[in-house]
């Protein structure tokens, strides 16, 4: 498998620091220093998680020799679809134009979908003779957050990436990859109401959630109890992926981490004992992205040219489940074409 290259698209409408802050009652420089959040792009009326999607695969077309034709699988990561049927994949694989042929599904996974999504894409690939996929990305949480509510809405926004993986390309590999889910944590990332054990009504009794229900259909995060997940298990998943590769600290160039917040980030860096200058971030420009935080600090490893023969990357998603999914992508010439 290789990961050929990486476009984004983000929503028309940005928020300053001020802005968001005044929409939750934060403190200005709480968000901007703790949260690290200078600014993030969230989606306004009448864009959807398909046409965000849809802008970033466009771009990225543009910058490969390929076409919508040469496309034989579409992996849509998002837990935040425009509906619950059908799933974005299908709509995305419409609007783009995918031969009818083309094999897609949504991978329900948030902050750790871009790893456990390339995984997926490369196993797909090798099974059934594929040479090219797109690997998508986007969750739109500001469809789901309460705008009071600054243990969201001071965090998230919104972006879409479209990633090109070939079976047989050259640009990159993936190795030491390594996964886990502590499902007993899950509720600390949720949304109470929506699914079949809360549905809009219960059929048997006539009983159930009604639209009016607000609460119950918004994002909920109780942002201690992730926090003390990543650091207590994120370290470990980054020296078991290192030991799976054959690998050292030092043997890195560049650490993509999920960018849950500029805190939590420096925090997760000095339990792994990363030096500080090899930790990417992109959260100031973007807030929290979700799935497409990863993508977007790759992204911006290639179009600023620090990508080099044999150049090391390792990228660890985490979060919504709560699940984790560390691996290190190794560059070959990335920018000697």
């Amino acid at each position: 498998m290789s990961l050929e290259a990486v476009a984004s698209a983000v929503p028309a409408l940005h928020q300053t620091v001020e802005e968001i802050a005044a929409q939750c009652d934060a403190d200005v420089e709480f968000v901007r220093t703790k949260v690290g959040v200078a600014g993030r792009y969230i989606m306004g009326p009448g864009e959807t998680g398909i046409g965000l999607a849809d802008a970033a695969c466009t771009k990225l077309f543009t910058q490969t020799d390929l076409t919508a034709a040469d496309i034989g699988l579409l992996v849509f990561v998002t837990q935040n679809p425009d509906r619950r049927l059908p799933n974005n994949a299908a709509g995305l694989a419409h609007a783009l134009g995918l031969p009818k042929t083309v094999a897609s599904f949504d991978l329900s996974l948030g902050c750790s979908g871009f790893v456990y999504g390339l995984s997926v894409t490369e196993a797909f690939l090798q099974a059934h003779g594929i040479e090219n996929a797109l690997l998508v990305t986007c969750d739109p949480y500001s469809r789901i957050m309460a705008p009071e509510d600054k243990a969201t809405n001071a965090v998230f926004g919104d972006a879409a990436t479209a990633t090109l993986v070939t079976r047989s390309g050259t640009r990159s590999a993936l190795s030491g990859l390594d996964f886990g889910t502590d499902g007993g944590g899950g509720d600390a990332i949720r949304i109470d109401a929506g699914g079949a054990a809360a549905p809009l009504v219960a059929l048997d009794t006539g009983d159930g959630l009604q639209t009016g229900d607000r609460d119950a259909h918004r994002l909920i995060m109780e942002g201690r109890a992730v926090f003390n997940f990543v650091n207590a298990t994120i370290p470990s998943s980054i020296a078991n992926s290192l030991t799976k590769a054959d690998l050292t600290l030092d043997d890195i160039d560049w650490f993509a981490l999920h960018q849950g917040s500029e805190y939590m980030l420096d925090s997760l860096a000095r339990r792994s004992r990363i030096p500080g200058e090899k930790v990417l971030k992109n959260i100031a420009t973007y807030g929290n992205t979700v799935s497409s935080t990863i993508p977007l600090l790759v992204e911006q490893l290639l179009a600023q040219g620090k990508l080099d023969s044999r150049s090391r990357v390792l990228i660890s998603g985490f979060g919504v489940g709560l699940s984790w999914a560390t691996g290190v992508l190794t560059f070959s010439g990335a920018n000697d074409d």
